[in-house]
């Protein structure tokens, strides 16, 4: 959960720059939580709770930034399906395969264990905005790759898990070379597992989540939350990534902050 935060902040100033080059400033005066962010810590709350009150965390998670003022220099960024969504109300079944589903999951892979309740949780978490089924899938694949990394600390196994979902995933050089802007469960996810299998630990996937000319922070938010369970986030960008939630965001980090107390160690 705090790799995908953390993925995501990074990801925020490189998400419509089409960036190439993996060797960037990891944090810059721009870098900051967005979306993906916010709704990773609502999952996180709503899976604690284990009511299945997902659709309200969601609500509250957005209303909750809207009153921030002055919020961060990229805002939430909202994607326009989601925000149309919670102003009406949220009304369930929402029928988008956004990569929205799967970008907050991640807690769900540690606060579940058992293949059937991490695989339940996380359609449950993505029907109330995203009830496609490639959105579910999305959603069920990466709650799951997390679950397996964090078990297994085998990059092998993460793959042979997301095959389960995708079938065979793209190599991260053909990533690097046919990769385009992509706000899809199916064009994200598949990268996504690849890139944090691929590699050896957090700070390579990050960069190279947000150097393929994609959706940057969503794609470091996916790969970041299985590469944490997988390899740990180093100290310095783990209280980086914090300090900027907490500054904007303070209810999504007291939710961080329970999800973290919960997990099993």
């Amino acid at each position: 959960m705090l790799g995908a935060i953390a993925g995501d902040i990074i990801g925020s100033v490189h998400e419509f720059g089409k960036n190439a080059d993996p060797d960037f400033e990891l944090f810059v005066a721009g870098s900051a939580p967005t979306d993906d962010s916010l709704l990773t810590c609502a999952v996180a709350a709503a899976c604690l709770e284990g009511r299945g009150r997902y659709r309200e965390h969601l609500l509250e998670a957005y209303a909750a930034a809207e009153r921030v003022r002055p919020g961060p220099p990229t805002g939430p960024g909202w994607g326009s399906g989601f925000a149309a969504w919670a102003e009406s109300g949220g009304e369930p079944g929402r029928d988008s395969y956004g990569n929205g589903a799967a970008m907050r999951v991640s807690a769900i892979g540690w606060l579940r264990g058992e293949r059937e309740d991490v695989l339940r949780e996380a359609e449950l978490s993505a029907l109330p905005s995203h009830a496609h089924p490639e959105a579910i899938r999305g959603a069920r694949c990466v709650a799951w790759c997390v679950a397996v990394a964090r078990t297994t600390r085998d990059a092998g196994a993460v793959a042979e898990a997301a095959r389960e979902f995708y079938g065979e995933l793209p190599t991260l050089e053909r990533i690097r070379r046919e990769h385009e802007y992509n706000e899809s469960c199916q064009g994200c996810v598949p990268e996504a597992m690849a890139i944090a299998c691929a590699c050896p630990d957090y700070e390579s996937a990050i960069r190279a989540a947000c150097s393929v000319r994609g959706d940057a922070d969503t794609l470091a938010a996916i790969a970041g939350g299985v590469s944490e369970a997988l390899h740990g986030v180093p100290g310095p960008i783990a209280r980086e990534a914090r300090a900027r939630l907490t500054r904007w965001y303070p209810l999504a980090e007291r939710q961080l902050a329970a999800a973290l107390s919960a997990y099993p160690r």
